[in-house]
Formats: C-alpha cells, structure tokens, sequence
C-alpha cells in the first residue's frame, strides 16, 4: 500500500520537475544606421526574455492578452533614415532618384524585419500556448496526486483505526479466551463430581434395584399364597353349599314323603274309621298301631326337627362364616390391589431410571 509520505514525496518531485521548454531566442536584427525605432529594437529582447519566463494565467489565455513585441509606427510620415553617405557629405543635395532608391530600400528592408519579428512573435505565441497546456497538465496532475494523498491518508487513518479496533478485539477475545478456559476447568470440575455422584446412584439403584426385586417376588409369592386360599375358600364355600342344597334336597324329600304317607295314614284311619264297626275287635289293636304309629312319628317329628334345628344351625354357621371369609377375601383383595400399585410405581421408577 502506498503511503502518505511516498505520495507526498512523488507530489513534491512532480512540482520539481524540469520544465523541457526551450526558451525563444530572437536573432539580431541589422543595424540601421538612422531608424528612430532603434531604441524599441534594443528593448525587444528584454521583452522577449521577459515573455518567455513569465507563466501565462488562465485570465491572459487568449491571444489579444499577448504583449506587442514592436513599436507602433509613425504614421505622421516616413522614418527618417540617416544615411553614411549622406552623413560624409552634409552639403550634397541628394537627387530625387537617389532619394527615392534609398527610402524603398529602407522600407524592403524594414518590412522584412516586420514579418520576421511577426513570425517570431507567432511561433512564441505558439510556444507560450503549449506552455501553457502543458503547465495546465502539470496542475491537473499535481491536484490528482494531491487527492490521492488525501484519499491514501484517510485510508492510512482508517486502516489505523481498523488495526486499533482489531487490537482491542483481540484483546477482548483474550479475555474471553481466559474465561472460556476458567469455565471450562469449573466445569471439568463440574462433571467430575457429577460423575462421582452418578455412580453412588447408579450405586444405590442397584442396590434398591435388589430390595425391589426381593420385595417384587415376596410380593408375587404372597399374591399366589392369597390367590391359593382364595381358591380354596371358594371350592370349600361351593362343597359346602352343595352338600347343604343336597340335605335340604334330601329333608324336602323326606317331608314331602311323610306328608304322602300322613295322607295316606289319613286315608286309612277314614277307611278305618268307616269300617269300625266291622272291624271293633281289631279296634283295639288298630288304636295300638296307631298310638304307636303316632308315637312313631312324633318320635320321627322330634328326630327330624332336631336335624332341621342342626341344619339351619350350620346354616347360620356357614351364613356367618361366609362373610368373614368375603371379608378377608376382600381385604386381601385390596393387599394385592396395594401390591400391584406399588409394583407398578417401581417399574415406573426403574424404566425412568433406565431412561436417565
């Protein structure tokens, strides 16, 4: 990247630059020996000098600002020319072809000087006006490398600003860099006892993972043990019922066979006592069967009221003892119901723990 001081340099080199102008010269133009413009002659080539060292400004550009190089003429009358012969002799009078040879002479020879300080006075008009546009480029490139300068120092002051700005950010991401390693050392820390503690638990999970096993099968075996005399109330209560339905079958039997035969008996008392007359000497031996009869069945009453009474107290035994057995049926019911809750809570625990 060029710099401000190289530009500034190359500037000022510019400005230093030799100017490869070749300065007119003026050839000396003859002697005449009496022209009264002989004193704009000897001035002429100070004014010459004079207008090839002075730089044109933009306000003298044009051709009319340029400077006369001659002397106006006398348009009172003729220049007066002196003359060597004419000064040798004073007294001759001069003839008119003479005089006449001589002023046209002089007049040839003043137009030729004319036209050639008018050629000069051209060609330095011309030099002067490329001068002047070289000069102008000058300028124009002087005025660039100053701009470049100044646009090379504000891109200098902004790249300065650029490295003083990343400065700073490297020195923030220093510090950060420092932080980031002081966290990452805590956190090293951090993970390192969050390990330890992952271990004790796992520790401890499986250790709970044991007690809840052990527990799980004292459960399992304890819901089989239940579920057995659940069993085992239900087959005695169902034997237990049928046997009494049986008896009760049985006892309706028997009822309804005694109740045939007291129609029956009924029937043959009727006979008997239809027949009573005719039978009077079995009478007594009838009324004997038939109080024997009667005890008979009073007896047969007694014996099957107290089979009645034994039944329907054994009913009443197995109607109490059915209920205390619903109840602890129940109740261990509801134990089981616990139970599986509870076994279900620890599979929870043990598939959440699995998924941690």
């Amino acid at each position: 990247m060029v710099s401000f001081s190289s530009l500034a340099a190359s500037g000022s080199n510019l400005l230093r630059l030799p100017r490869n102008r070749t300065e007119p010269t003026l050839s000396t133009p003859p002697v005449l020996p009496a022209f009264d413009f002989a004193s704009s002659h000897h001035q002429l080539p100070t004014e010459t000098s004079q207008l090839g060292s002075t730089t044109p400004s933009p306000s003298t550009a044009g051709l009319d600002a340029m400077p006369m190089l001659t002397a106006a003429r006398n348009t009172s009358g003729p220049l007066a020319v002196e003359n060597q012969h004419m000064a040798t002799e004073p007294s001759s009078t001069p003839t008119s072809w003479s005089r006449s040879n001589q002023q046209s002479s002089a007049q040839s020879k003043t137009s030729q000087y004319i036209d050639k300080i008018t050629s000069e006075n051209e060609k330095l008009k011309r030099e002067l006006r490329a001068e002047k546009l070289k000069n102008e480029d000058e300028s124009k490139r002087v005025a660039a490398a100053r701009t470049k300068a100044e646009e090379s120092r504000s891109e200098h002051q902004s790249l300065q600003i650029l490295v003083d700005t990343n400065s700073r950010a490297l020195e923030r991401k220093d510090r950060k860099l420092e932080e980031m390693a002081a966290q990452l050392e805590t956190e090293s820390k951090r993970r390192k006892a969050a390990e330890t503690r992952a271990e004790e638990a796992l520790k401890m999970l499986g250790d709970t993972r044991s007690e809840t096993q052990r527990q799980l099968a004292a459960a399992y075996e304890q819901k089989h043990l239940a579920e057995t005399n659940l069993q085992t109330a239900r087959d005695g209560y169902k034997r237990i019922t049928d046997a009494s339905d049986k008896r009760l079958a049985r006892l309706k039997e028997d009822v309804n066979e005694l109740r045939r035969e007291r129609l029956e008996d009924a029937d043959n008392i009727k006979r008997h006592v239809i027949v009573t007359d005719q039978l009077q000497h079995e009478l007594l031996r009838h009324q004997r069967s038939e109080n024997k009869m009667t005890d008979v069945l009073a007896e047969y009453k007694r014996e099957h009221r107290k089979e009645i009474d034994s039944l329907i107290v054994e009913m009443e035994r197995l109607q109490a003892i059915v209920p205390e057995k619903e109840r602890q049926a129940d109740a261990l019911l509801q134990e089981l119901l616990e139970t599986r809750d509870k076994m279900k809570w620890v599979m929870a625990q043990r598939q959440r723990t699995g998924h941690d």
